[in-house]
């Protein structure tokens, strides 16, 4: 059992992040409400992604496995950091103080990404759950830290590319325009 004893680096509405106490590259993402079912399915796909061989991981952070809290039950993540070693912030902060359109390459390779790499997101994503994470000076990437995986009862249309593929563009045009609604 992992012994938390710091404050949380996030918090959303499910779900607390604690920095990993002997592993400072990794956070721990624990469920605050019970039954802990958001949880439950991004394990199982993150589960799913890893199967895969040549799986690319810059655009969602790497899953290292299920853990055993003083705080209960979690998962281990990738803390994602920018170049200089500080830790990512919200893509919605950077929305609200530069615009959506100073952004429009890394969207754009977000939405590739999904499709290129078949990665299903929640069709409630939003800004504040990306973190656009700087490479260097003058780059950076976003990077989807909630709300991966599907929430259908039946799955058999994501392993149909074209199916896949269209519900990866339904929910990216649902995601944009939410976006430009609530940041535009």
């Amino acid at each position: 059992m992992i012994i938390i004893n710091s404050k949380p680096i996030g918090k959303g509405i499910e779900r607390e992040c604690y920095i990993h106490p002997m592993e400072s590259n990794k956070i721990i993402k624990i469920s605050s409400l019970a039954p802990n079912i958001q949880s439950k399915r991004e394990i199982s796909y993150y589960k799913k992604l890893q199967k895969r061989k040549k799986m690319k991981w810059n655009h969602i952070p790497k899953f290292y496995g299920e853990v055993s809290t003083n705080l209960g039950a979690g998962f281990i993540t990738e803390l994602i950091l920018d170049f200089d070693g500080k830790i990512s912030k919200h893509f919605s902060l950077y929305i609200k103080q530069n615009g959506i359109s100073v952004y429009s390459k890394q969207l754009e390779e977000l939405k590739n990404y999904f499709i290129n790499e078949k990665v299903i997101f929640n069709y409630d994503m939003s800004p504040k759950n990306l973190l656009l994470r700087r490479t260097n000076e003058s780059e950076s990437e976003l990077v989807l830290i909630d709300g991966l995986g599907d929430i259908v009862f039946i799955e058999m249309l994501n392993y149909f590319k074209y199916f896949l593929k269209n519900k990866i563009l339904r929910r990216w045009s649902r995601f944009e325009q939410n976006m430009y609604l609530d940041y535009g």
